[in-house]
Protein backbone atom coordinates (compact mmCIF):
# COMPACT_ATOMS: atom_id res chain seq x y z
CA UNK A 1 0.00 0.00 0.00
CA UNK A 2 0.91 3.24 -0.58
CA UNK A 3 1.59 5.80 1.82
CA UNK A 4 0.68 9.67 2.00
CA UNK A 5 3.70 12.07 1.27
CA UNK A 6 5.62 13.51 4.30
CA UNK A 7 6.01 17.50 3.05
CA UNK A 8 4.88 19.90 4.53
CA UNK A 9 3.68 22.55 2.13
CA UNK A 10 4.10 25.92 1.77
CA UNK A 11 0.99 27.45 3.62
CA UNK A 12 2.60 24.60 6.97
CA UNK A 13 0.07 21.78 6.20
CA UNK A 14 0.75 18.19 5.70
CA UNK A 15 0.92 16.98 1.73
CA UNK A 16 -2.24 15.15 0.99
CA UNK A 17 -0.42 13.59 -2.21
CA UNK A 18 0.54 10.26 -2.56
CA UNK A 19 3.96 8.65 -1.92
CA UNK A 20 5.67 7.35 -5.09
CA UNK A 21 6.64 3.93 -4.49
CA UNK A 22 10.00 3.64 -3.01
CA UNK A 23 9.96 7.11 -1.77
CA UNK A 24 8.21 8.39 1.04
CA UNK A 25 6.95 11.42 -1.26
CA UNK A 26 4.90 12.80 -3.89
CA UNK A 27 5.81 13.47 -7.57
CA UNK A 28 5.87 17.14 -6.66
CA UNK A 29 7.77 16.88 -3.69
CA UNK A 30 10.55 14.22 -4.35
CA UNK A 31 13.82 15.57 -4.68
CA UNK A 32 14.70 13.01 -7.36
CA UNK A 33 11.65 13.69 -9.16
CA UNK A 34 11.84 17.44 -10.07
CA UNK A 35 13.79 17.07 -13.80
CA UNK A 36 10.82 14.82 -14.58
CA UNK A 37 8.38 16.94 -13.01
CA UNK A 38 10.42 19.90 -14.60
CA UNK A 39 9.64 18.17 -17.72
CA UNK A 40 6.19 17.05 -17.45
CA UNK A 41 5.41 21.10 -16.79
CA UNK A 42 7.04 21.90 -20.14
CA UNK A 43 5.08 19.62 -22.06
CA UNK A 44 1.83 20.38 -20.62
CA UNK A 45 2.47 24.30 -21.49
CA UNK A 46 3.30 22.83 -24.95
CA UNK A 47 0.12 21.10 -25.78
CA UNK A 48 -1.57 23.85 -24.46
CA UNK A 49 0.27 26.67 -26.63
CA UNK A 50 -0.66 24.19 -29.42
CA UNK A 51 -4.41 24.18 -28.51
CA UNK A 52 -4.28 27.89 -28.48
CA UNK A 53 -2.74 27.83 -31.96
CA UNK A 54 -4.75 25.18 -33.22
CA UNK A 55 -8.47 27.23 -32.25
CA UNK A 56 -6.55 30.67 -33.52
CA UNK A 57 -5.88 29.20 -36.85
CA UNK A 58 -9.44 27.54 -37.58
CA UNK A 59 -10.92 30.48 -36.35
CA UNK A 60 -8.78 32.42 -39.29
CA UNK A 61 -10.31 29.60 -41.52
CA UNK A 62 -13.60 30.34 -40.63
CA UNK A 63 -16.30 28.71 -42.83
CA UNK A 64 -13.24 27.82 -45.45
CA UNK A 65 -13.20 24.37 -43.31
CA UNK A 66 -15.78 22.08 -45.13
CA UNK A 67 -17.13 18.67 -44.79
CA UNK A 68 -14.50 17.34 -46.99
CA UNK A 69 -11.57 18.62 -44.57
CA UNK A 70 -13.11 16.82 -41.84
CA UNK A 71 -11.23 13.01 -42.44
CA UNK A 72 -8.09 15.08 -42.83
CA UNK A 73 -8.69 16.56 -39.74
CA UNK A 74 -9.79 13.79 -37.51
CA UNK A 75 -6.37 11.72 -39.16
CA UNK A 76 -4.15 14.72 -38.15
CA UNK A 77 -5.97 14.66 -34.44
CA UNK A 78 -5.48 10.90 -34.24
CA UNK A 79 -1.61 11.19 -35.54
CA UNK A 80 -1.06 14.07 -33.15
CA UNK A 81 -2.58 11.71 -30.13
CA UNK A 82 -0.30 9.36 -31.25
CA UNK A 83 2.61 11.21 -30.94
CA UNK A 84 1.98 13.03 -27.40
CA UNK A 85 1.37 16.26 -28.96
CA UNK A 86 -2.77 16.39 -28.02
CA UNK A 87 -4.71 15.37 -25.16
CA UNK A 88 -7.23 12.42 -26.05
CA UNK A 89 -9.69 14.46 -24.81
CA UNK A 90 -9.07 17.54 -27.03
CA UNK A 91 -9.32 14.76 -30.14
CA UNK A 92 -12.56 13.85 -28.69
CA UNK A 93 -14.17 17.23 -28.63
CA UNK A 94 -12.87 17.37 -32.38
CA UNK A 95 -14.73 14.54 -33.41
CA UNK A 96 -17.78 14.98 -31.62
CA UNK A 97 -17.83 18.87 -33.20
CA UNK A 98 -17.31 16.96 -36.49
CA UNK A 99 -20.22 14.44 -36.16
CA UNK A 100 -22.28 17.56 -34.99
CA UNK A 101 -20.81 19.67 -38.31
CA UNK A 102 -21.65 15.98 -40.29
CA UNK A 103 -25.18 16.09 -38.87
CA UNK A 104 -26.55 19.49 -39.26
CA UNK A 105 -25.09 19.09 -42.89
CA UNK A 106 -26.91 15.98 -43.45
CA UNK A 107 -30.20 18.05 -42.12
CA UNK A 108 -29.89 21.14 -43.94
CA UNK A 109 -29.44 19.36 -47.24
CA UNK A 110 -32.56 16.77 -46.12
CA UNK A 111 -34.53 19.97 -45.81
CA UNK A 112 -33.51 21.66 -49.00
CA UNK A 113 -34.51 18.08 -51.01
CA UNK A 114 -37.81 18.25 -49.36
CA UNK A 115 -38.16 21.77 -49.68
CA UNK A 116 -37.46 20.78 -53.77
CA UNK A 117 -39.95 18.14 -53.94
CA UNK A 118 -42.86 19.94 -52.33
CA UNK A 119 -42.19 22.70 -54.69
CA UNK A 120 -42.33 19.92 -57.57
CA UNK A 121 -45.28 18.51 -56.60
CA UNK A 122 -47.27 21.44 -54.99
CA UNK A 123 -47.71 22.92 -51.50
CA UNK A 124 -51.21 21.20 -50.81
CA UNK A 125 -51.09 18.35 -47.99
CA UNK A 126 -50.17 14.89 -49.15
CA UNK A 127 -53.61 13.32 -48.49
CA UNK A 128 -54.90 16.06 -51.57
CA UNK A 129 -52.37 15.86 -53.51
CA UNK A 130 -53.50 14.23 -56.73
CA UNK A 131 -51.64 11.29 -57.45
CA UNK A 132 -50.75 10.35 -61.39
Amino acid sequence: MVGKCSAITKAGSPCKGNAIPGSQFCMAHDPKSRETLKEAKRRGGEGKASARRLAKHWAELGATVGLGDLAAILKSCMFAVKDGEMAPSEATAIAALARAAVAITSEVEMADRIAALETAIGNAPPLLRKVK
